[in-house]
């Protein structure tokens, strides 16, 4: 468990649903070339992400085959992030 701010947000739409998940990350942010190719590959990925409001992160476990769009923004404590 970190302490530390988040270093960004990843936008996730899964296959089947509407809307995108939005993950707080933390730690280093990946290239988006490796984001490419996790999608390509199907790689699933142990993320360290927190819920707003909450001390601490937590692991969280993406399978990117079922990911069909995907995105990062740069964190910032004025944006308003959901899980």
């Amino acid at each position: 468990m970190t302490m530390d701010a988040p270093t960004g947000l990843l936008y996730v739409l899964s296959v089947g649903k509407e809307k995108e998940l939005i993950l707080r990350v933390h730690g280093t942010m990946p290239a988006v070339e490796k984001l490419v190719s996790w999608m390509e590959q199907g790689t699933v990925v142990s993320l360290q992400i927190s819920h707003e409001g909450e001390p601490g992160t937590f692991t969280y476990v993406v399978n990117f085959k079922h990911v069909v769009a995907a995105r990062f923004a740069p964190y910032a404590t004025t944006r308003i992030s959901s899980f």
